[in-house]
């Protein structure tokens, strides 16, 4: 269950009654419904980030060489150094 943290927000008076009538109409609190617009808000505003596929990309797994700890032993496998 996530936590409530409280905060105050200022509201016209028209809007806040309004919004107390629909409150009562929709049996739920005020609160709720604030954190449901603002949730409904936020999740309609997101737009999925499009990936433009780099024609560089097209070479990741092009060869294979079988070392398992190449990530971390690059430099031995490139330069015979040893770390």
């Amino acid at each position: 269950m996530s936590t409530h943290v409280a905060t105050n927000i200022r509201l016209p008076e028209e809007v806040l009654r309004t919004l107390k009538y629909k409150a009562i109409e929709d049996k739920k609190s005020v609160n709720q419904l604030i954190r449901e617009a603002i949730e409904m808000f936020l999740t309609a505003n997101i737009q999925p980030v499009k990936h433009i596929k780099d024609p560089f990309e097209n070479i990741i797994g092009i060869a294979k060489s079988g070392i398992k700890d190449g990530s971390t032993k690059h430099d031995r496998y490139l330069y015979g150094k040893r770390k």
